[in-house]
Parts: structure tokens; C-alpha cells; sequence
């Protein structure tokens, strides 16, 4: 069984919401005074930078991962964003503990993620964040990530057997790559992070559960 997962790769180690206001402040969020400023002295860690790379929608084909690491079962996938009106960035300084660790990265929360599979699996409205994570004080990957539970999905989705209890918290990554929705791509993480954790960009490794795009024959 491999562990795998973009999230995991490109961000850090290793149902309800209440807006991730109590996660922000937890973990040392603040907000920025502007979208141009940067954040933790980062330069390029701006909230306009992450905004430059938005996208509206993705239509691509999703493909489920078995534990084996096979692409299964392809899938229309269609992914929707809704942005804030009056977005606001919000600065989470590192992060270090000992199973997992985060750079600084800069957050734009409220970001609305429809989440639909044409076989039924995942018929998903959730809040997500919009990520602009830095490595070795470099701007690096953005991303918008959707968090929920397994408990909480409207879809029929339920892991492979082979995965076992491999997690209870899913983060749906999707990488951005502004206007150029072809080039977009992420997946589904099953991971024991919390909700708290996720909402603050303080990433667990876990498996993919799903990746986009896959061939579809």
C-alpha cells in the first residue's frame, strides 16, 4: 500500500465549518493588511500573487486509486470555484512539530468548492482555502484545498477495502494554474490530519484516494 498524495507532496509533511477562524488564530494566522503585502518577509508570499493564479472551473477526468497504486473506474469530473468578493489574506508563520511541519504560506479563506462526479461518488459542496505555500523562503505551489469527513460526504463514496482505517478527514486538493483549466490537476487525501490542521495549511501525508486528470479510454 503506498501513501501517497499531492498534498502531501507539495505542501508540508507528512461537513460543518465554523470558518477556520478559531484554526487561523490556533495555529498564528493573521491577516495581512493588504493582498500586496507579504507574508512572514516571504517575498511573493502576497495574496495577490495566489489570486493571479485562480481558476473557476475544471473539467477533467478523475480516476480512483487502489491500494496498489492502480488509476480505476474514470470518471467526469467537474469542479467548480466560487471566490470571495472581498478576499482577504491571511498569513500562517512555520510550523514545526515532530510528525509534521509547514512553511509559511499565505491563505485566502471563503472560497466555495462544488465538487460533482458524473458517476454519483462525489456530489460535494465545500469550504475551502486557496494556498500559496513557500519552500526555503521561495513562493512555491498554489493551491485550493476543500476539507470534510468521511461521515459528511452526500456522495456514494466509500474507500477500497485494501485501504482499511486509513483516515476519517478528506482534503481535496486541486492545483491552480490560472485561466489554463487544462493544465489543472490534484486529488483526494484521505488523511488523520484534523480539520483545524487542514484549515490552517498544516498538511499530513495520507493516500490518494482519487487523482485528476487520468486517461480515459
Amino acid at each position: 500500500m503506498r501513501a501517497l498524495g499531492l498534498l502531501a507532496l507539495v505542501v508540508g509533511c507528512g461537513g460543518g465549518d465554523d470558518g477556520g477562524g478559531g484554526a487561523a488564530s490556533s495555529y498564528g494566522g493573521h491577516d495581512l493588511g493588504g493582498l500586496s503585502e507579504s507574508c512572514e518577509g516571504v517575498a511573493g508570499l502576497t495574496g495577490d500573487a495566489l489570486l493571479a493564479q485562480k481558476t473557476d472551473q475544471v473539467a477533467a477526468t478523475l480516476g480512483y486509486v487502489t491500494a496498489s497504486g492502480d488509476k480505476v473506474s474514470p470518471t467526469a469530473l467537474t469542479l467548480d470555484l466560487t471566490w470571495p468578493a472581498a478576499p482577504v489574506a491571511t498569513c500562517f508563520p512555520a510550523h514545526n512539530e515532530a510528525a509534521v511541519t509547514a512553511e509559511p504560506r499565505v491563505g485566502i479563506r471563503g472560497v466555495g468548492m462544488r465538487f460533482v462526479t458524473a458517476d454519483g461518488k462525489f456530489d460535494e459542496t465545500l469550504d475551502a482555502t486557496a494556498w500559496l505555500t513557500s519552500t526555503s523562503g521561495v513562493p512555491s505551489f498554489p493551491l485550493v484545498v476543500g476539507v470534510t469527513t468521511r461521515s459528511a460526504l452526500k456522495g456514494s463514496w466509500e474507500p477500497f477495502p485494501d485501504y482499511g482505517a486509513a483516515g476519517s478527514t478528506l482534503a481535496f486538493v486541486n492545483r491552480l494554474t490560472g485561466a489554463t483549466s487544462a493544465q489543472s490537476g490534484g486529488n483526494i487525501n484521505m488523511t488523520a490530519a484534523t480539520l483545524d490542521e487542514l484549515r490552517a495549511g498544516v498538511f499530513r501525508s495520507g493516500f490518494a484516494m482519487a487523482l485528476w486528470p487520468v486517461a480515459n479510454p
